[in-house]
This record gives structure tokens, C-alpha cells and sequence, in this order.
């Protein structure tokens, strides 16, 4: 430590103290995952023993209100409606909140880590997709709760929805219509959303006994409408024609539906739709979009409480939590829904 007469002995701080020596560390090193209280009684306990401790003071004075909210892209209009429900919680229990659009990855963990320090971050919420390693790197920074985009079994909190049961239900119900030649437009394969999405979709095949066919499988690399309507035109214009799309994301949705237009094909009559995500796009398409809600308010406000109570409490119970999603029908399925 600059200043300091004599060299830090952790183990007589802890002996002082009575706080482990892990968390003395993560004061000195003036990480934020540590109580005001125990950070206190470190200072104290160092300043009986002779340390140099107007560092760590000065660090301890500077506000600590800050979390960061890492997202794929301020583009994707998902993320809108996550992101007003974390700043309401942010706001209602004294936090600002930075949103930030970097890949967090193994290239970019000492940038973004400095940007933490920086910031004097409280705590962070992603929904990016990140590795396994990297996310328990960060977790042992900061306080950490992902939001839709998870990994299971880290021990890190996460709020997110059941993709796979969310998906097979959307897929049902085509079927239950009659629907026999479903083609699925489906996202960025390395999230889990996009694998589980898929999983759900084979699924629900399988159990109507229903040919998986890969050539009406569409795999896209990003959420973008020119990609999915050039794709979606050049599948219903092929032999493979299918009679309806299960996309999993609205845009996909209404690319599909631009698509039907250009092969002079009906929506619903001859092509029937279903999306994800119920995007306010969902409902001024024409024709309307049937779609998968998410209760994506719901998602950011409960992921930023759960992290605020990470943030306030040494030791907590890891939650995870999946909420409920919800078909809503309208006239891409269901042709008396027209006006």
C-alpha cells in the first residue's frame, strides 16, 4: 500500500479483526464486495497494528452507487423494456445505472475489469452471452446476477424464463392447427436461449412424431430483418416450402411475414407465424404477430433487486428464478383476429 511503514501482514489483521482473511483482501483491494461495517472494522484494525490506512480511507469515503447493466446491443428492442424495469428498481434504492454494450470475453476482461474499478461499480447485471470461466472470474470482482442469458450450476444468481418449455408450447400449438412443415428461424447459436429455443422446437416435433427436417431450420447469426427475410424468402421459394414459421424472435417473426408477401403466399391462410418475445413490434405488424411474452419488465426489476440485495449482504442464499411466459394469439395464426 502507498504510504505504508511497514509490510501488511494479513493473518495479524484477521487475528485483530476477526474477519477471514479472504475478505481483508478484498479490502485492501478495494473491491466493492464487502459491507461498510466490516470494511470499517479492517481499517480499524490496521490502523491499531501501524498501518498506512489514508488509502483505503480515501477509497472507502467515494460513492458506491453505481451498477452496470452489460447488454449484446442497445439495437435489440428486447432489451428496452429489461432495462426500464432495472433502472426502476436501481432508482427506488438510491442506485444509477450505466449501460454498457462490450463483449465481455477473455480478450476484453482486463478493459472491462478496469472499467469496473474505475467506476467504482457496485455490482453488475448481464444478459450477454459469456463463458463459464469468465463468469466466475467476474463474480469473484463484484456482485453478480445474470438476466436472461444464464448459466446454470456457478453458484451466481440468475432471473430468466424456461426457453425450451416456452418454445415446445409455441410449436404445439402450430400443430394444433394442423400445421405440419414447420421451418424455425432461430438466433445466435452460442446463446442458450438459441439452444434451448431449438431444443424446444425438436421437441415438440418429436412428440407430435413429425419430420425433423434441417432444411427448414434457419440459423442466423444475428437478430437482423434483412438477414431473416432474405433467408425466409429463399426457403419458401425452394422445394422445402413449409406452411408456417416459428421464429425466435419477433423481428424473425415479421421478416417471415414480409417474406410470405413476396411469395404471394397468405398470412395465416396459407403461412401461419409465431414469434418470441412480444417486442412492441409484435402488435403493429399487419398482420398482427402471435407471439411468446416475455415478462421482460419483470426480468430487470427482479434481477437488479437481487442484486442489490447481493450488494447489501455479505451472505445470501444463491437464487435463481424462472418466470412464467405467456402465448399471446393474434392474426398471424388466426385469421378471425382480422379486422
Amino acid at each position: 500500500m502507498a504510504g505504508s511503514q511497514k509490510k501488511i501482514t494479513y493473518s495479524a489483521i484477521a487475528e485483530r479483526s476477526g474477519i477471514s482473511i479472504a475478505t481483508i483482501s478484498r479490502v485492501i483491494n478495494n473491491s466493492s464486495n464487502v459491507k461498510d461495517d466490516t470494511r470499517k472494522k479492517v481499517i480499524e484494525a490496521m490502523k491499531s497494528l501501524g498501518y498506512d490506512t489514508s488509502t483505503l480511507e480515501a477509497n472507502t469515503s467515494k460513492t458506491n452507487d453505481l451498477i452496470i447493466f452489460n447488454i449484446p446491443s442497445l439495437d435489440n428492442p428486447f432489451y428496452s423494456l429489461i432495462i426500464q424495469g432495472a433502472k426502476a428498481a436501481a432508482q427506488r434504492n438510491g442506485y444509477n445505472m450505466l449501460i454498457n454494450e462490450d463483449p465481455i470475453d477473455d480478450r476484453s476482461f482486463d478493459s472491462f475489469t478496469a472499467l469496473l474499478k474505475k467506476t467504482n461499480a457496485a455490482g453488475l447485471i448481464t444478459t450477454n452471452c459469456i463463458a463459464r470461466s469468465t463468469l466466475l472470474r467476474l463474480n469473484a470482482i463484484l456482485p453478480l446476477v445474470q438476466c436472461c442469458e444464464c448459466i446454470d450450476g456457478l453458484n451466481i444468481p440468475f432471473v430468466t424464463i424456461d426457453d425450451v418449455s416456452a418454445a415446445r408450447n409455441a410449436v404445439e400449438y402450430l400443430i394444433s392447427l394442423g400445421k405440419k412443415r414447420i421451418a424455425f428461424i432461430n438466433g445466435p447459436i452460442e446463446y442458450k436461449y438459441s439452444q434451448d429455443r431449438l431444443k424446444g422446437y425438436l421437441q415438440a416435433l418429436e412428440q407430435a412424431k413429425l419430420e425433423k427436417d434441417p432444411d427448414i431450420i434457419i440459423q442466423l447469426q444475428e437478430i437482423d430483418y434483412d438477414m431473416a427475410v432474405s433467408a425466409a424468402t429463399q426457403l419458401l421459394n425452394s422445394a422445402q416450402r413449409p406452411d408456417a414459421f416459428f421464429a425466435s424472435s419477433d423481428v424473425y417473426a415479421a421478416a417471415a411475414i414480409k417474406a410470405s408477401r413476396r411469395a404471394s403466399l397468405r398470412v395465416p391462410e396459407d403461412i401461419a407465424i409465431v414469434g418470441f418475445d412480444n417486442i412492441g413490434l409484435s402488435s403493429l405488424c399487419t398482420p398482427s404477430i402471435t407471439t411468446v411474452n416475455q415478462p421482460k419488465f419483470q426480468l430487470g426489476l427482479l434481477s437488479c433487486e437481487m442484486l442489490i440485495k447481493r450488494i447489501n449482504a455479505e451472505q445470501i442464499p444463491i437464487q435463481s428464478m424462472y418466470m412464467d411466459t405467456e402465448l399471446i394469439v393474434r392474426e398471424t395464426t388466426q385469421k378471425s383476429l382480422r379486422s
